[in-house]
């Protein structure tokens, strides 16, 4: 028996909040240069096989091998209406760079973009990538799941951080490793994706 997507959920962002406290508390006194940062939904080639987009895109990949209909019926948690703004690696690199370099003593970035996004709109695109229509088909949202995800990057962008890859080219090539590397997926479910 395995243990529950609710509970890593909860000793994931737990375990966030403890680093963040034992690096303002022991930083202030210890260190000269401490700064806190928070990635925002990061996709892009070969990042893991347990998060929205790969998912979204095996589970795509499947149906279309499954029906050579124009139309496919998608299944996802939730409605659809949830919203995440997602940064592709490429700007979640320069965006860390940045707080590296000139992240002030203490300060605290949010890592992302402010392109804030629908999954159907997501399901959407990864339809469009394989020349399928999606017909979002709503599910049981997924528990402790937020249905608005979106940073503040205000702070971060004053040192100069400028997202450059918008969601539907960075999704284009984050799609295509995922389309062509499937067979390297470990033995695991696609019927419904997660999201964080």
């Amino acid at each position: 028996m395995g243990i529950s997507p609710v509970y890593l959920r909860y000793s994931y962002g737990g375990g966030k909040i403890i680093s963040e406290l034992l690096t303002i508390n022991y930083g202030r006194k210890y260190f000269e240069r401490a700064v806190i940062f928070r990635p925002h939904n990061v996709y892009g080639p070969d990042m893991g096989w347990e998060h929205v987009i790969p998912q979204f895109v095996l589970r795509m990949k499947e149906l279309c091998r499954d029906s050579e209909d124009k139309q496919v019926k998608f299944p996802i948690q939730g409605t659809g209406k949830e919203t995440r703004a997602f940064v592709f690696i490429d700007d979640f690199i320069d965006g860390i760079m940045l707080v590296i370099k000139k992240g002030e003593h203490m300060g605290i970035y949010h890592i992302g973009t402010m392109e804030e996004i629908t999954m159907e709109k997501v399901a959407i695109e990864v339809g469009r990538y394989f020349g399928k229509e999606i017909v979002v088909v709503p599910g049981e949202l997924a528990k402790g799941s937020t249905l608005r995800r979106c940073p503040d990057i205000t702070r971060l962008k004053r040192l100069g951080y400028v997202p450059k890859i918008p969601f539907k080219e960075g999704l284009k090539i984050t799609a295509q490793w995922y389309d062509e590397n499937a067979h390297k997926k470990p033995n695991m479910s696609t019927k419904y994706v997660m999201m964080r």
